[in-house]
């Protein structure tokens, strides 16, 4: 990874020396003016993960996912052929995860900050992924080429950051148990700071041909002081 960035060295000094996070004289040491975030914003820079291991995601109230019939159906034969080989996960295939299922990945990720984007370094896979917070949305995102992350925009609602993602192609499962979805997937990702160290989310999908409605799932995410991305590369690791 290159160090050229003062953006990549403003979070890997967060994320290996807490200490200097914690004295540090303002909220974006070693950012250019230029490129810091305003005044006020939410900062989520540093390395963070999941508590626990997510593998089958619920809605908010722990209900399965409203599948329309013959999504259910789908949904059934990924479950029967995954006890059957772990291998018929898409992942297996060194497949990228798609959104929001790189979310959930039992691995770290570092989110660095500037004034108009924001980076997630995901350490599965060394997968980046840069959210724009001025370039808004395609309007025509399910009709421009299908991309296993899509096509994202970000903004600030208040102290809450949200993404909206949209143009998916329909190879990735939306969890680790074999959730599918269409090529019409939309997902709005809400990242909202629950004390220094902590992150509460929410994540929504949109997906008319898979589900009946709209629903919500939520995730929770806690910092890593002092932990240094490792490399993992999917054809040698095998545990996406």
């Amino acid at each position: 990874m290159s160090m050229k960035s003062p953006l990549i060295a403003l979070a890997l000094a967060f994320a290996v020396s807490p200490v200097a996070a914690l004295a540090a004289p303002a909220p974006w040491p070693g950012l250019p003016a230029a490129q810091r975030p305003a005044p006020g914003t939410p900062n989520l820079v540093g390395v963070w993960a999941m508590p626990k291991r997510i593998t089958a995601l619920k809605t908010l109230d722990g209900k399965a996912p409203p599948l329309l019939p013959a999504a259910r159906a789908v949904y059934r034969a990924n479950i029967k052929a995954l006890k059957a080989d772990p291998n018929s996960d898409p992942v297996a295939k060194c497949w990228m995860q798609g959104v929001p299922r790189l979310l959930y990945a039992p691995y770290p990720v570092l989110i660095a900050q500037e004034k108009d984007r924001i980076n997630f370094v995901h350490e599965v896979n060394h997968t980046f992924r840069v959210v724009s917070l001025t370039r808004p949305l395609p309007k025509d995102a399910d009709g421009l080429d299908p991309l296993w992350l899509g096509y994202s925009a970000g903004h600030w609602q208040g102290k809450t950051l949200v993404i909206d993602s949209a143009g998916f192609n329909d190879k990735s499962w939306l969890d680790y148990s074999g959730l599918p979805h269409s090529d019409k997937l939309r997902v709005r990702e809400e990242y909202r700071l629950a004390g220094a160290d902590t992150i509460q989310g929410r994540v929504t999908i949109t997906d008319p041909e898979t589900f009946s409605r709209p629903w919500t799932t939520a995730f929770t995410l806690v910092r890593k002081p002092g932990y240094e991305l490792k490399e993992s590369v999917c054809s040698r690791d095998r545990k996406m």
